[in-house]
């Protein structure tokens, strides 16, 4: 079966049905007919990830106050990549995630803090929780080569009544899928050019934004675009040609990706190899080839036809 591209296909379901009018319907059932064909294990869809992990922060110490969500440190170097990783203090066993970073020397929880007020407290700021790739389908077994271990997953509820307060900090043994939050990304503008598959930013850092990468979403005003790479601080390719022109433009970039958590708490910078079954290619433009062995490309023409006859 030789190689066919999103346009033939059309043409060729609308050839057999006859039915010329309902372009987008048809197109639909195409893309619904590859995503079908791809729900089970291919190897052709078989990709490499790496999370790496990172160390605690506790340098210098905490004030703490009862019913407040503010944390002021002394001696601290706190970052904006902090926020989102959890804060524990002393030998609590609450926890608290830290939602957003004010200076070196302050940073806001998610929560009011529920202990006792507490001056010149030590702390630890952590990451427990890492965003798979963006066009992950399903991930495989995770890895250490350093030390030669296979981490052993755990379901969800199973990990909450083995450990309801994770604390135990060294190299991690298990890993728990802990579902998606949607966090966005809007620092900076963008420009782009109509026809164009480059978008530009100014004052972004697209390269630092944790899970950015294939298969994210990036909305500008009411146009939502598929990135393909992240080329740059500066410069996303997508799949979709520009639709109109735009300039300094506000824009979103959602992060739902899949989370995983890991237990032992990573306690060093560590990479942790695992295997993933991707997302196929999005069928958009006209020149697309489907993210399919050719000899499955026949079928995608059958996938338009019963949308067509229906």
């Amino acid at each position: 079966m030789p190689r066919l591209q999103f346009s033939t296909i059309i043409a060729r379901v609308k050839a057999i049905s006859l039915v010329t009018s309902q372009d987008t319907l048809i197109k639909d059932g195409i893309q619904m007919s590859l995503d079908r064909l791809t729900e089970k294990d291919l190897p052709y869809l078989m990709s490499d990830g790496v999370i790496t992990t990172v160390a605690p922060y506790e340098t210098g110490t905490v004030t703490v106050t009862n019913n407040s969500k503010t944390v002021t440190g002394s001696g601290t170097t706190f970052t904006s990549a902090m926020v989102g990783r959890k804060f524990r203090a002393s030998s609590q066993n609450a926890y608290y995630r830290i939602s957003a970073y004010v200076s070196a020397t302050e940073i806001t929880l998610e929560n009011v803090f529920q202990g006792d007020t507490e001056a010149g407290a030590t702390y630890s700021i952590y990451k427990d929780e890492y965003r798979l790739p963006a066009d992950m389908d399903a991930y495989k077994v995770l890895r250490q080569i350093e030390n030669n271990q296979a981490i052993t997953d755990i379901e969800r509820t199973a990990f909450d009544l083995y450990e309801p307060s994770p604390q135990a900090v060294g190299r991690s043994r298990f890993s728990v899928l802990a579902g998606t939050k949607l966090d966005t990304y809007t620092t900076g503008t963008v420009s782009g050019t109509v026809n164009l598959s480059v978008i530009t930013g100014s004052s972004t850092v697209w390269t630092g934004v944790d899970g950015l990468g294939r298969g994210s979403r990036i909305t500008v005003g009411t146009v939502v675009y598929t990135v393909k790479t992240v080329d740059s601080d500066t410069q996303i390719t997508i799949y979709e040609l520009i639709s109109s022109t735009f300039s300094a433009s506000a824009y979103t970039v959602h992060l739902d990706n899949y989370i995983i958590q890991l237990f032992s708490i990573p306690d060093r910078i560590e990479n942790i190899y695992f295997k993933y079954q991707r997302l196929t290619f999005p069928l958009i433009n006209d020149q697309d080839i489907p993210d399919l062995p050719e000899r499955y490309h026949h079928i995608l023409i059958t996938g338009g036809l019963i949308w067509a006859w229906a």
